[in-house]
């Protein structure tokens, strides 16, 4: 049973496992709290989140079975991991997309999940690998069987015919097919700032037709060059420090972009050359290499390895079109 002491209007409540919980109440509170026969009753009368807190812990433990059904995903002190993809943790909302696809024995989705986290977790920015699948998902930008994914970003036609370029500078050279890229630290890396230095990338609800550019592009980017996924649910853009052209949109009657109908796993055989890039640097005067970072936990070969497989699958896929 539990038990109640009053001294003042402070009242302390203890309970059958040792917890107390202690709370100023005014003269008819306390009635109110004498009349409660259940401990549960005034946990609920001395919290006002308890409903709230109960409901959470009740989630949080329901997804925790969900990953203990995984032969996947394991967790450790409540932390999720893909040990055989990499040493980082795993976002929550992520890790349920991963377990909805090992249920379903969805192996497309799986194999683009698998490559996504490959790259993912080559990013340094732990904040943006924390939120990028988040953002990903709210916006309804797929992710392709290599692990790149899909944005939208409008740009502006030059004399040069197939050749564009940026509405702000008037300086970069975007063609389809070639990537686009700026050196990392010319980007600001942080999140909080919605607009700022970087190459910015969106999802199809944020971009218009003839806002910042005439001509609409839908490109592949590297979740491992990603480098700020703004906060703001509704601001659906993002900064990245390469992106590769894939080809031109549409938009509707409104002027809103139609998105590629495509869902996560599509094929991504059009970034063979990229990955190759990426992994051997099969040109010297490329611009762009997918960098594998300096810290203890990566085994460096392990990942080369990866992403050769990776670029193997594209070459593959290529091949059989």
């Amino acid at each position: 049973m539990f038990k109640i002491i009053r001294v003042g209007k402070k009242t302390s409540v203890f309970f059958t496992n040792g917890n107390f919980m202690e709370k100023e109440l005014s003269d008819a509170e306390f009635k109110e709290l004498e009349s409660l026969n259940s401990e549960e009753e005034i946990l609920r009368f001395m919290n006002s989140s308890y409903d709230k807190i109960k409901k959470e812990i009740k989630e949080i433990s329901s997804e925790l079975q969900l990953i203990n059904k995984s032969k996947i995903l394991t967790i450790v002190n409540n932390i999720i991991y893909w040990k055989k993809v990499s040493p980082l943790s795993v976002p929550e909302d992520f890790a349920k997309a991963i377990i909805e696809a090992e249920l379903n024995k969805d192996e497309v989705k799986l194999v683009a999940y698998k490559n996504f986290w490959t790259l993912m977790s080559l990013n340094t920015n732990e904040e943006c690998r924390n939120n990028l699948y988040w953002f990903l998902n709210l916006h309804g930008l797929r992710i392709a069987k290599c692990g790149f994914f899909v944005a939208y970003r409008n740009v502006v036609k030059t004399n040069t015919s197939d050749i564009y370029t940026d509405a702000h500078s008037r300086t970069t050279r975007i063609k389809i097919g070639e990537m686009v890229t700026i050196p990392r630290e010319e980007c600001d890396s942080d999140s909080k700032v919605e607009c700022s230095r970087g190459l910015h990338c969106a999802s199809a609800k944020w971009l218009k037709k003839n806002y910042f550019g005439t001509v609409g592009l839908a490109c592949l980017v590297n979740p491992a060059d990603v480098v700020a996924v703004p906060h703001n649910s509704e601001y659906g853009k993002l900064r990245t420090c390469a992106y590769l052209p894939m080809q031109i949109i549409h938009y509707n009657s409104d002027g809103h972009v139609i998105p590629l109908n495509v869902e996560d796993g599509f094929d991504c055989s059009y970034v063979t050359k990229v990955i190759y890039e990426g992994v051997f640097g099969t040109e010297k005067d490329s611009p762009y290499k997918i960098k594998i970072p300096k810290l203890p936990s990566m085994d460096k070969e392990s990942i080369q390895n990866t992403l050769l497989d990776i670029a193997k699958d594209c070459v593959i896929s290529r091949n059989l079109q």
